[in-house]
């Protein structure tokens, strides 16, 4: 029985994490219709997600922008902490972002699905010891927030960096000698995507083709070896990086909304964070 309450406590606590990313992993593996049918649903909630997160960070850093500089009694502290405007930019952003990630899952190979899968336990080993290792120093209303924001970046930069490496491994199609007209009839799959969501992913598709087709044709017939093969990758690691971004800050949104970030009870705000925090614990 306590070994079963040992394993059910860390599935409970990161339940919420598994269940977004198996319904990006259900929704990218659907068949055309289905994800057709459910892409706004998905787009609108991916959204949310990421925005949870994004808006967390930047409240944060406005805090702390505002504490330095403003009096407790100020009434510039309401104007300025954030409103409609902050809100409205990072849901635009963050709706970029979600489209950029669901586009790209729907081409994604499924051998490079266990990339993703492996960030999830990675993302939470990298919180919850960064946690323990800052409990004795951050304030404990603000903790959670600041381990959240402090591990996105690294964690995204590995996912890209893997992701990158896996789009070496894998075989690419062999373009050069084609016209591009010729590249997009060979290689672009029509699908059976209708509407929004197969244009975008035949948009998708189409650059990424263009990619490939422009370095395997300028490298091998015209010998531009070095400038294009470094402009190729550096487009190929700003995609994937976007991806990755995408997906480790909808992954954080998730942590944010179970609003893992609230104070114990009777601590105050200005007192560290106990070391055996029940939330350090994996």
């Amino acid at each position: 029985m306590a070994r079963r309450g040992t394993i059910s406590g860390p599935l409970r606590r990161h339940a919420h994490l598994a269940m977004a990313v198996l319904v990006l992993l259900a929704w990218s593996l659907a068949s055309d219709g289905w994800a057709g049918a459910l892409f706004l649903p998905v787009w609108i909630l991916a959204t949310q997600l990421i925005v949870a997160g994004s808006l967390e960070a930047a409240r944060l850093r406005r805090r702390a922008w505002l504490g330095q500089y403003l009096r407790d009694d100020s009434p510039w502290r309401r104007w300025l902490q954030g409103g409609a405007l902050m809100v409205l930019r990072h849901q635009l952003v963050g709706a970029l972002l979600a489209l950029v990630l669901l586009v790209d899952l729907r081409l994604l190979a499924l051998t490079e699905w266990p990339l993703l899968l492996a960030a999830l336990p990675l993302l939470v080993v990298s919180r919850n010891g960064l946690r323990r290792r800052l409990s004795r120093h951050v304030v404990a209303e603000h903790l959670p927030a600041v381990t959240r924001r402090l591990v996105t970046l690294p964690i995204a930069a590995l996912l890209a960096l893997a992701m990158v490496l896996a789009a070496l491994w894998l075989p690419q199609p062999w373009l050069v000698g084609l016209g591009w007209e010729e590249a997009i009839a060979r290689h672009l799959s029509a699908g059976e995507s209708g509407g929004l969501l197969g244009f975008f992913e035949r948009l998708a598709a189409s650059a990424e083709l263009l990619r490939q087709w422009a370095m395997q044709n300028t490298v091998e017939r015209f010998h531009l070896a070095t400038p294009v093969a470094v402009l190729g990758w550096l487009v190929l690691l700003l995609t994937q990086g976007a991806v990755a971004w995408a997906y480790v800050r909808l992954l954080v949104g998730a942590e944010a909304l179970r609003r893992e970030g609230r104070a114990p009870r009777g601590l105050p705000t200005g007192e560290p964070a106990a070391a055996n925090d029940r939330e350090t614990r994996a």
